[in-house]
């Protein structure tokens, strides 16, 4: 039996809801037992998702380690802007951490007997298992460094591309930004496509049948909110909103963040207007949804997503004010004529080359 470990991003809910499916299909179609390590929260909603996709026996095949992982981007109080300040802070008393939890987690590597690593993001990983001589595939649609290097100095910056530089394995998402590929020239490239977790087709049905009129979902994610009331109530449509987005009246529902399936009110909806996060994009493109991004013109990422969509008429860019004028953006998203066909969930291609490594 093959021990397999993800070291996941515990920066807002997309990681670990990409690799959940992931996690399934290497459980499913393999003799593995997997360990999972991301923050406590994340693991929470992990397992109540595993638990629905896999059998008792099946689920019994994973341990989960509770661990803060990642920094990410910390977002200026009501807004969708980086605060600098706050992110050098985080960022330094996380590098200076990295050597310590890196050796650690060599030892651990060595004592479970891990026989490959999958990263999405953490960059202590890469040490850790180049110590503990543990074979890594690093998945993801950017690196930290092109990111960091547009409002962070360069020390921290070029400390994480020290790091991407000594990745050996990568697969590239679809919608990934080319600038990441400058920090993995000494890492073999393979491209796939989209993952997410898969849809329930009755529970999107039942969401459905609440309702008589046009479905919108509102998402901000984790790591971000607004605080500017905007009322719809004379609007024609009914809202689902995740928390952190002031749509008022009596049409708006807010989905909370215990909520596991999020991403069955996506399939559920006729429209989606959220924050350019990779994760809910995916589900968009895997459930064919037209899709207003929030514009993000300081977060390299956001900006590549919604260049590539806008450029195969698959979503359109808003900003917060215009969710005063929700029948423009709906206006905007009849108009898209975009194919979903170059898009597919790749989690078993993930899976097969994590296993080949």
């Amino acid at each position: 039996m093959k021990r397999i470990c993800f070291f996941l991003s515990d920066h807002g809910f997309g990681h670990i809801a990409r690799n959940i499916p992931i996690i399934v299909s290497v459980v499913k179609n393999y003799d593995t037992f997997v360990y999972v390590v991301c923050g406590e929260r994340h693991i929470e909603f992990a397992k109540q998702n595993l638990e629905l996709m896999l059998t008792a026996e099946q689920y019994k095949r994973i341990e989960f380690c509770a661990e803060h992982t990642d920094i990410g981007l910390i977002c200026k109080d009501g807004t969708l802007d980086v605060d600098t300040d706050a992110l050098i802070k985080a960022t330094t008393e996380y590098l200076s951490e990295l050597p310590q939890k890196a050796k650690q987690y060599s030892e651990w590597l060595t004592k479970k007997r891990i026989d490959a690593v999958l990263c999405d993001m953490p960059i202590w990983s890469i040490e850790a298992c180049e110590r503990a001589n543990v074979p890594l595939l690093y998945v993801g649609n950017f690196t930290w460094t092109e990111l960091y290097r547009e409002f962070l100095p360069e020390n921290i910056w070029q400390t994480y591309a020290r790091y991407y530089g000594r990745i050996k394995h990568t697969m590239l998402y679809a919608l990934h930004n080319d600038e990441m590929l400058e920090f993995l020239r000494g890492s073999e490239k393979t491209k796939t496509s989209v993952t997410a977790r898969s849809f329930d087709e009755k529970a999107v049905s039942e969401i459905r049948a609440k309702h008589n009129r046009p479905i919108v979902f509102v998402a901000l994610g984790m790591s971000a909110q607004f605080k500017e009331p905007v009322d719809v109530s004379d609007v024609p449509f009914d809202f689902y909103t995740t928390e952190g987005v002031p749509l008022a009246g009596n049409n708006v529902e807010v989905v909370p963040y215990t909520t596991i399936n999020t991403q069955d009110y996506v399939a559920a909806a006729d429209y989606v207007i959220t924050k350019a996060g990779w994760g809910t994009v995916s589900e968009c493109l895997l459930a064919k949804k037209p899709m207003a991004l929030f514009s993000r013109d300081g977060v390299l990422e956001d900006r590549t997503t919604i260049k590539i969509l806008e450029e195969k008429h698959l979503a359109v860019e808003v900003t917060q004010d215009d969710l005063h004028d929700i029948e423009g953006i709906i206006n905007r998203l009849d108009r898209l004529d975009g194919s979903y066909a170059g898009f597919y969930d790749c989690a078993d291609e993930v899976a097969a080359k994590l296993m080949s490594i």
